[in-house]
């Protein structure tokens, strides 16, 4: 059953919530470059939603001998042009109004997600990192009803990392499709994509979203060539308004649907894009697009253990060990992501 469909009927598009109105953001495109990140280090996803209080947790892997570098709360809302912020109790802090930057609205059923930076709050929790995972609260969100729910993506240095560049792309899906480029400081070699430990990753989180199985999903091309046509579901939730969310994160896998071109296809919005990369690339091209025209994918994220710039000239070759972030704010992009797993997480294809 499609219950976003039913509950749009129900409200109907005159439907406006009066929980605060909020200035319209002013960037133009569907999808911006929020944070990028080169140097030793890696990162931790994770989402939940619910329409229960609590609503639920979400998990963080950061190891010993780390640093938070970056830490992004997002919320993701529906049927919201505009009319409301949302009022999210993570963790024992509250944030609203101010606190969100709002992200944009898609064209279809006004999807708009928030972006709140909790790096100091994440970082006084993490501290140097732990060998288990860390347990962060949603204890409440308002209006509970529509918000899908909440996801935390964390970027953290360690010298025990393996080099890598990674970016938080966040926004709001374009209809006509979003477009991302991660340009590579040296051609990928025939040893470099054999090598075990080289990772090239992707993560979508999407949200308002039923599912392929409701032909309610995104596709994503590689390089001109089909990776998904099943991104987006509620993997992070539950299948009713309130609670579509997914992030490919912690407890996914990286195997890639073995059926790319299935709407159906399971899929985990989590993907290892080194199938799909050959020796000799200066660039891997993202593209997505959600031809239902109805879903969000709100956050996209690259890893990659090469030094590169996302939508940007690659940096520099690197001298030392020490991490590079930077900040990057009305960069256009599109969509793309990605996610080291702890080893103890299975990494086999999925069905």
């Amino acid at each position: 059953m499609k219950f976003k469909r039913i509950l749009s009927l129900a409200l109907g598009s005159s439907a406006v919530l009066s929980f605060g109105a909020i200035e319209a953001p002013k960037a133009s495109a569907a999808l911006l470059t929020s944070y990028q990140f080169n140097g030793n280090g890696n990162w931790s996803l994770d989402g939940v939603g619910s329409n229960g209080t609590p609503v639920g947790n979400i998990s963080a892997f950061v190891p010993v001998g780390s640093r938070v570098e970056k830490a992004f709360l997002y919320s993701t809302t529906y049927f919201n042009s505009n009319s409301f912020v949302p009022t999210v109790n993570f963790d024992g802090t509250t944030y609203s109004s101010a606190a969100w930057t709002n992200l944009g609205t898609t064209s279809g059923a006004s999807l708009t997600a928030f972006r709140a930076d909790v790096t100091s709050q994440v970082a006084a929790k993490i501290g140097t990192g732990s060998a288990s995972d860390f347990i962060f609260s949603v204890l409440s969100e308002s209006p509970n009803s529509s918000i899908d729910g909440e996801a935390l993506a964390i970027v953290y240095s360690n010298p025990n990392e393996l080099e890598r560049t990674i970016a938080f792309l966040d926004g709001f899906t374009n209809p006509a499709g979003d477009t991302t480029s991660v340009n590579l400081a040296a051609p990928l070699t025939t040893t470099q994509l054999s090598d075990p430990n080289f990772e090239a990753l992707l993560s979508l989180g999407i949200g308002f979203s039923a599912g392929g199985a409701n032909s309610q999903s995104s596709r994503v091309d590689i390089n001109g060539a089909r990776l998904t046509t099943a991104a987006g579901g509620f993997d992070d939730g539950a299948e009713l308004n309130g609670a579509l969310i997914t992030i490919g994160g912690l407890g996914d896998s990286t195997g890639n649907p073995t059926s790319p071109n299935s709407i159906s296809a399971l899929d985990d919005e989590l993907y290892s894009l080194n199938s799909l990369l050959a020796a000799g690339n200066t660039q891997i091209k993202i593209d997505t697009l959600n031809p239902s025209n109805d879903d969000n994918i709100f956050f996209a994220g690259i890893n990659i253990t090469a030094r590169a710039g996302v939508n940007a000239p690659p940096p520099p070759p690197s001298t030392t060990a020490v991490p590079e972030p930077f900040t990057i704010v009305g960069t256009l992009i599109g969509a793309g992501t990605a996610f080291r797993m702890r080893k103890r997480l299975k990494a086999t294809n999925k069905l």
